[in-house]
């Protein structure tokens, strides 16, 4: 509490010079600000925000990822729900930032349970299920909310194609990844969608987004030849030894 005269007007100073430096962009001139702020009431607030609210946004974006888990937890323990939501959602990917991915599904997840209806956290948790963890079923209901809240996404079909193709389910993705091609084209889809038609049997499609993917980056030979199991029917043919440079 105040233990000095003067700290209510030094504190809302404070607060009012800090928004005025995190829109400046001096990040590091807000973390000052607030830390001298804190220093006299850690309990101050301006419309439910508090000053560790400000410096875990100014911390994170420095990068200082442990110093904004700190203070986003503290903001989360003092302020009302829906803030407690966003606070999650950002500790989430201070989390992911450090290498931490299932502290940071943790915490989309209790943003989610808090409030539903922000794509963010869906989508970043989805990423994560996908590209780190392994979790392609867990993952399409995320990928599912987040079209159903923004519409189509090249990235978002791309990862629920992806998702599929890791279960097997090579035909349900094919929609995906080619309306994500048509968005934003990417030879990551036309190898994607190479495995599908691999898979289906479809020689013709195969070598077709064979040719795209391989023109787009040779680095995609080496999965061709030796990492996915749909090409293995086929790494004996002479035309797809030819496409690899065998």
């Amino acid at each position: 509490m105040h233990t000095r005269p003067g700290a209510m007007e030094a504190l809302r100073q404070l607060y009012t010079d800090t928004v005025a430096a995190i829109a400046a962009g001096d990040l590091e001139g807000a973390v000052t600000k607030l830390t001298a702020g804190l220093a006299i009431d850690d309990h101050y607030r301006q419309q439910y925000v508090t000053m560790y609210a400000q410096r875990a946004f100014a911390l994170q974006r420095l990068g200082r990822h442990d110093d904004a888990i700190a203070d986003y937890t503290q903001a989360i323990a003092m302020e009302p729900p829906i803030n407690q939501a966003q606070y999650l959602f950002h500790r989430g990917m201070c989390w992911a930032a450090k290498g931490d991915p299932e502290q940071a599904v943790a915490d989309y997840g209790a943003s989610i349970a808090l409030y539903p209806n922000h794509p963010g956290p869906y989508h970043l948790r989805a990423k994560i299920l996908v590209n780190d963890l392994g979790r392609f079923a867990d993952a399409l209901p995320d990928l599912d909310r987040v079209l159903a809240l923004r519409g189509e996404l090249a990235d978002v079909l791309q990862f629920r194609g992806c998702a599929l193709v890791n279960l097997g389910r090579h035909a349900d993705a094919v929609a995906d990844l080619a309306r994500a091609n048509e968005l934003a084209p990417d030879p990551f889809n036309d190898y994607m969608l190479a495995a599908c038609a691999a898979a289906a049997g479809d020689e013709a499609a195969l070598e077709r987004h064979m040719r795209v993917a391989l023109a787009a980056s040779r680095g995609y030979a080496d999965y061709f030849a030796q990492h996915a199991d749909e090409f293995a029917p086929y790494r004996d043919r002479p035309w797809f030894k030819q496409l690899l440079g065998a």
